[in-house]
């Protein structure tokens, strides 16, 4: 059977067609280089009963084969587990044990010992000891002690409230929809569960209220968490004491839903657990788009709306201000949004990373819009909520491109005649749709009697060799593939020193020995002022983007920049590090890309962040840049 550290070994062999060395891979795993050899030399001797053929290339490292897929995959989807409880973990990553640690201390009402723990998940003192270490830093962000008594053991002090968010955030596992996955856990009833979520579609159907499916989710876990700690004895206390009174649609709902989960279970609500429904549906999008009307730039909900829209426009020149159908998405959004965080709920967006790294410019201005937020309530907001309002922010910008896109005015002249021209015209029309505006068509020596001053470019079936002061595209009568390439790149020119403008020796830096992110952006901002390209409080903005939400990218890599562009032009600044650094959690960076960007009008930014995308998600540019040892040399490497 596999341990999940060899799954993951597994993992970066599979995407990858060329030999990875065990370093690289050490690296990514935050592991040392022995771990991996020792773990692949295990993973060889296991390779028939695997269906798979691991070659080591003197050299260049591991390269996998997969000989039986079948077989292959059945090893690969059940790794080593153990059963403690009827629940299903892995007990030989920390966390695996941080997770069951957590389980136990949540649901116990009598304090643990140490010893207890050590026995159940088979592991020493010291191991325990540094799980709980992990285990005190994830209570904390709930405000949640961990208490030892001498002979009696360890517990959880703390708000009932925040252990059930507690519980709900890190012990119930999700699938990539992020409902509950009830083959990982046996915690909750999923009989009961099932039929709390029937409860509530029947109630915000009858009240015409819409709501989405993992904000049904959520609520539907929350109030199966809350039917088990009712029936243990546990109750919610000290919520907000007028939640009643200020959300009259709310209560009903919530009411309604506890009677028939009342109805169900025997159980019997207090005040206080009603409460508690109501603050998870004020998370949720419980809103009639009748109301969206009474919303005027005055209330709470237009004025942050109007300094999204104000900051948008001001910092990154994108005016959503006509966009009702985006001012209505926002509003409909927001308000809950704004409950979640003022209820310390957290919500989890099964798209953040994808949001990240394909909509990279909708994310930047999320960043952005959401400092509004911020700034009103006087407390984070966090990148799972930024990322759901980066896709309302990317679906805008389509509509904005969609408006600014003007079709080229074009000129066709065919030397062959009439029905060639006409074959010539559908084709086009048909390849390029609204992108292009045939304005005549006209044989060669016709030309010069049309006035060119508002032709974009011709695009002729024969050779023009004088200067018409319009450029021209020579393309085959029957319109091949290679011409229609020709006629798009005419459609979005792109200068062949593209990504050269974006990198400058001077600005490159390698193999430089820092510990942590902060002494990294400070000597790379530091770099910057000297050269006179960015003001001394530079650093201060690029590291309070950072703790909105953390820029690694994965590969080994990230891109840290500024909240707010300030500099003349956009640019890079590479650094290289000797050995990989912690960046966010236990993800590892070894290669960073500082990046500048011009202040004001920002240009067509989505594209040269897809550029820089593609060539850093590339592992073997990404492996050369690591180990180069000079700037010229790296610059060639990202300009190849």
């Amino acid at each position: 059977m596999l341990t999940k550290r060899q799954k993951d070994i597994l993992s970066f062999l599979i995407q990858n067609n060329e030999p990875i060395t065990s370093e690289w891979i050490a690296k990514e795993l935050g592991v040392s280089d022995r771990t991996v050899r020792t773990e692949l030399k295990e993973l060889q001797s296991q390779c028939q009963s695997l269906g798979i053929y691991i070659e080591s290339i003197r050299g260049k490292g591991y390269k996998l084969e997969i000989i039986d897929s079948q077989l292959f995959k059945e090893a690969y989807d059940s790794a080593r587990n153990e059963i403690v409880d009827g629940s299903k973990m892995d007990f030989s990553e920390q966390n695996g044990r941080v997770v069951y640690i957590l389980k136990r201390l949540l649901l116990e009402r009598e304090p643990i010992k140490l010893e207890h723990l050590e026995d159940e998940l088979f592991v020493s003192k010291p191991t325990i000891q540094s799980d709980l270490k992990t285990v005190r830093e994830i209570l904390e962000k709930y405000k949640l002690k961990l208490v030892t008594r001498p002979h009696y053991g360890t517990i959880v002090e703390g708000e009932e409230y925040m252990k059930r968010l507690c519980f709900s955030n890190y012990i119930l596992s999700r699938n990539n929809d992020l409902n509950v996955d009830f083959s990982s856990f046996t915690v909750l009833d999923q009989r009961l569960f099932r039929k709390i979520k029937e409860i509530i579609i029947k109630k915000v159907n009858e009240y015409k209220i819409e709501i989405s499916d993992i904000a049904l989710e959520n609520l539907a876990t929350h109030i199966a968490i809350a039917c088990k700690r009712i029936k243990e004895g546990f109750v919610i206390e000290n919520l907000d004491p007028d939640v009643t009174g200020k959300h009259p649609l709310e209560k009903i709902v919530a009411e309604e839903i506890v009677k028939g989960v009342e109805e169900f279970t025997s159980l019997t609500f207090p005040r206080s657990e009603i409460d508690y429904i109501i603050v998870h549906l004020l998370g949720t999008k419980l809103i009639h788009k009748e109301t969206l009307n009474r919303f005027s730039e005055f209330d709470e909900l237009g004025t942050i709306i109007q300094c999204m829209l104000k900051r948008l426009k001001t910092e990154l020149n994108w005016d959503f201000y006509e966009d009702t159908e985006f001012i209505q998405a926002l509003t409909l959004h927001i308000r809950p949004a704004m409950n979640r965080l003022r209820y310390n709920m957290n919500i989890r967006n099964p798209l953040l990373n994808e949001i990240k790294t394909r909509y990279p410019s909708a994310f930047e201005g999320a960043v952005i819009a959401s400092k509004c937020i911020e700034n009103h309530l006087g407390m984070e907001v966090g990148e799972h909520e930024i990322a759901y309002i980066a896709l309302h922010i990317g679906v805008a910008l389509e509509r904005l491109k969609t408006r600014q896109k003007k079709a080229k005015r074009v000129i066709i002249v065919c030397a062959s005649g009439v029905g060639s021209a006409k074959l010539l015209l559908y084709r086009l029309q048909n390849a390029f749709k609204e992108e292009i505006e045939v304005v005549a068509s006209t044989n060669y020596y016709q030309l010069r009697d049309y006035d060119l001053s508002s032709i974009d470019f011709v695009i002729s079936t024969i050779p023009i060799n004088d200067d018409i002061g319009v450029p021209v595209q020579v393309v085959n009568t029957f319109l091949d593939e290679e011409d229609i390439n020709n006629i798009r790149k005419k459609l979005s020119p792109m200068k062949s020193d593209e990504k050269e403008k974006y990198l400058d020796e001077s600005r490159v830096f390698v193999q430089k020995d820092f510990r942590d992110k902060e002494s990294v952006i400070n000597f790379m901002c530091n770099e910057l002022y000297k050269q006179g390209l960015v003001s001394k409080g530079y650093v201060n903005l690029v590291l309070e983007r950072e703790s909105i939400a953390p820029t690694n990218f994965g590969n080994l890599v990230a891109i840290p920049h500024p909240l707010t562009p300030e500099t003349e032009e956009t640019f890079w600044t590479v650094c290289t590090l000797k050995r990989p650094i912690e960046w966010h959690g236990k993800h590892k960076v070894q290669l960073v890309c500082l990046l500048n960007i011009k202040k004001g009008p920002t240009g067509d930014l989505d594209r040269m962040y897809q550029k820089l995308i593609a060539i850093l998600e590339d592992k073997s540019i990404v492996r050369k840049v690591i180990k180069s040892e000079s700037a010229k040399e790296i610059v060639e490497i990202l300009n190849t």
